[in-house]
């Protein structure tokens, strides 16, 4: 899951812990442990969901934010925002379940009576999932196994390409998944290849083994869709829902108001409340007006949630952490996202240049112009602190006399490329300041913001530096090393090798690991997360993201998801 915009959560994913609303840090050693739990069972998958102590029914909660969401279209949901309001009006076919007594997120069934059967003897090539009884929709007619099929046949729709493309790509055995088969939209049948429907069991069948399909099974690609109410591209603005809110009224850029789904059946679900009457999307405020309204909690603002990516205004931490009667309303913590300084190992192919810069970076200078340890803690490894089987280590502590000794008298001329937004335009010359001390001389290179990606992600880029971010999808290396430092994906544009990284050993090693069940993976992806860059230094790591954002004051049962890094709201009530 990458980052849209330099600042704006595309997915994703995936997947950060939530810590003790104190606004303080004591780094990622403290953290590391709030992790996945694993996959649940059966008992794990059903409902209800316990009871939020203090909660009562009534009321309405007011999500504040800038922009509307992108897409609510399920399959193409791939931002971490509407993924959790998402699962306000939709389910899939598992979802994650967190313990704020624990930290510990479960991986459960959630239309599913369980996370999904291996039925291939342990060769995870053949899954299969039963559908529990008395699920509905929003107009009471029941969900069937086939309605998620269809809604897995139509996200190989070229038309609906924005979301993750896990279970297609594993279907089709082929990153580029719809080169034949594009659903039903074109011609195709509603039934995908691979996937099997038998009353309400669905099974999927790969090709190859792939033993995180429990996990990608959470993501929209495997919510129900039927058929009859499918309007392609608009479905946007009304999917039909599946969860505890149904959409009472849309204005596009506007406001979005939710109300209770009364055929939803709490019984079946382990994961949500339906406590507030209502729920109101309203748009417009930006970080600085929705951390002052947040602040003062006046009106309606009481029951508000901030919905700015990365939370406060770096120009209010301070103010925040400053005000005692503010800490119950903070929500800080590890998002899934860890950041850092892509170098082009195509251009850089010097390996003591690349850990000069390793040594070189100035992480902490450039935190506190992001707002301090509230929004960043320096990072070390390519995998974020959330990430299942993190191991924390530090093979190039910051050493300014290491990094010119590496260097030997040179001074190598890089191209540092960074958005041509106000916040790239502030942070860019930091880092050439940091770099220059050490001896580089740093061009900076500007770039559109909405075209950022598109450019860093071109192979034949002219450009030796860039930030970029990435942030697992579920709690996994395997969807953090693979996407992002397996050379084999390296195509002509859009790619996800920022540093376009290619090492054989580093490749084979990602298919044997590839192979193995979770909770045996989990070491192995740690492992070679430091093989890579002890070895390779392929990229700096530059910083683990934090989420350090606020909530009216009259708002109970919201606490940032460990499976999401964002505010949660299935569990949320009006005081």
């Amino acid at each position: 899951m990458a980052v849209a915009a330099l600042g704006a959560v595309a997915v994703v994913a995936a997947l950060g812990a939530c810590s003790k609303n104190t606004g303080e840090s004591n780094g990622p050693g403290d953290q590391a442990k709030k992790q996945s739990g694993g996959i649940g069972t059966a008992a794990d998958s059903k409902g209800p969901a316990p009871a939020v102590a203090g909660a009562k029914k009534g009321g309405t909660i007011y999500l504040i934010q800038e922009k509307d969401f992108e897409h609510l279209d399920p399959a193409r949901v791939y931002v971490n925002n509407a993924q959790v309001f998402g699962r306000l009006i939709q389910r899939q076919l598992t979802a994650f379940v967190d313990d704020p007594k624990t930290n510990k997120s479960t991986l459960v069934g959630d239309l599913a009576t369980d996370p999904g059967k291996d039925i291939s003897n342990g060769k995870c090539t053949s899954w299969q999932f039963t559908l529990k009884d008395g699920l509905k929709y929003e107009d009471g007619t029941p969900i069937t196994a086939k309605d998620v099929a269809y809604g897995v046949a139509r996200s190989f729709s070229p038309d609906l390409a924005d979301g993750p493309h896990y279970i297609q790509q594993w279907l089709a055995d082929d990153i580029t998944y719809n080169k034949t088969y594009k659903g039903p939209y074109n011609g195709g049948s509603d039934l995908p290849p691979g996937v099997k429907v038998s009353g309400q069991k669905i099974t999927f069948d790969f090709k190859k083994p792939h033993c995180d399909m429990p996990y990608a099974a959470s993501w929209g690609t495997t919510a129900p869709v039927p058929k009859a109410k499918d309007t392609k591209t608009k479905y946007d603005l009304h999917p039909v829902s599946s969860g505890p809110y149904k959409i009472d009224t849309y204005n596009r850029d506007s406001k979005i108001v939710l109300s209770r789904n009364k055929y939803w059946d709490p019984n079946t679900d382990p994961l949500r409340h339906n406590y507030p009457d209502h729920f109101e999307v309203d748009m417009g405020p930006d970080a600085v007006q929705q951390t002052n309204r947040m602040i003062a909690s006046n009106g309606n603002d009481a029951y508000g949630i901030m919905q700015a990516s990365g939370g406060v205004d770096s120009t209010l931490i301070k103010k925040v952490q400053g005000d005692a009667s503010l800490k119950p309303q903070v929500r800080a913590g590890y998002t899934q996202f860890t950041w850092y300084l892509a170098i082009n190992n195509q251009r850089i192919k010097d390996l003591n240049i690349r850990k000069a810069l390793n040594y070189g970076l100035d992480k902490k200078s450039y935190i506190q112009a992001l707002g301090g340890s509230a929004k960043a803690d320096p990072a070390t490894t390519l995998e974020s602190p959330t990430t299942s089987g993190f191991k924390k280590y530090d093979a190039y502590p910051y050493d300014p006399a290491k990094a010119k000794q590496l260097l030997n008298g040179k001074h190598p001329k890089l191209v540092y490329a960074y958005t041509n937004t106000a916040n790239g335009q502030k942070y860019a010359p930091i880092v050439k300041n940091s770099l220059e001390k050490v001896g580089f001389k740093i061009v900076l290179k500007p770039i559109d913001g909405a075209s950022y990606y598109t450019e860093i992600g071109r192979k034949n880029n002219q450009y030796d530096l860039y930030l970029a971010g990435w942030g697992s999808d579920w709690p996994s290396g395997s969807t953090i090393i693979p996407p992002v430092f397996d050379g084999r994906t390296i195509i002509p544009q859009g790619n996800n090798d920022y540093s376009y990284f290619n090492a054989d050993d580093i490749n084979k090693r990602i298919d044997e690991i590839n192979l193995m069940a979770p909770d045996k993976a989990a070491p192995e992806w740690a492992n070679l997360d430091k093989e890579i860059m002890t070895k390779y230094a392929p990229v700096v790591p530059f910083y683990y993201q934090k989420e350090y954002t606020l909530v009216g004051n009259k708002v109970g049962g919201v606490d940032l998801g460990l499976s999401s890094g964002w505010p949660e709201y299935t569990s949320a009530y009006a005081k």
